[in-house]
């Protein structure tokens, strides 16, 4: 049997598209906009038959503006994810190796403003919810040049409920890279 490779790396990509929409509540208007970044460590798993797995720790600056009449208020938070993915490598070209990974995402709002836990708030004054999961599915290729593997791949994640009840809803698509060692 052969011994499983570890390669611990860096993510870093930007939003293909955030599957976001402004939400009407009233006379409120909501609307969520992501910076345009999201960078962490991952850690890859080689198991046999060509599958790995991978899990890493994403953040992305978000922030949220609500305007109500003729005033706006932007509020800031910080995205934190925590995929876990089961990957399967293609069979390809010598250098280019394709694959594709789904798995699950635990995702944590954290700093959040007082304003925005208002806002989020139900009638009991307690935030609805500042965690939550994703099913993740993607794919993309990696490069293995000298010393190091380069990872670019396309990934969506599909949140199981809405972190903020009326923030509308925080699906995301994003493009990564991904160097690993």
């Amino acid at each position: 049997m052969q011994a499983q490779s570890i390669s611990v790396g860096l993510l870093g990509g930007v939003p293909f598209s955030d599957a976001v929409k402004s939400v009407q509540s009233g006379t409120v208007t909501s609307t969520y906009k992501s910076t345009n970044f999201t960078i962490g460590p991952a850690l890859q798993i080689n198991l046999p038959a060509s599958f790995r797995l991978e899990v890493d720790a994403l953040y992305r600056p978000s922030s949220f503006s609500l305007l109500s009449g003729t005033t706006s208020t932007a509020i800031d938070a910080n995205q934190w994810r925590f995929p876990v993915l089961l990957g399967y490598r293609l069979k390809g070209m010598r250098l280019l190796k394709p694959y594709v990974e789904a798995g699950l995402s635990f995702d944590k709002l954290s700093n959040i403003s007082a304003a925005a836990k208002s806002l989020a708030a139900g009638s009991t004054g307690q935030l609805v919810n500042s965690s939550t999961a994703s099913l993740v599915m993607g794919g993309g290729a990696d490069v293995k040049v000298p010393f190091v593997r380069v990872s670019a791949g396309l990934r969506y994640s599909h949140q199981a409920n809405e972190a903020f009840r009326n923030l509308g809803n925080l699906n995301q698509a994003e493009v990564l890279v991904g160097i690993h060692f």
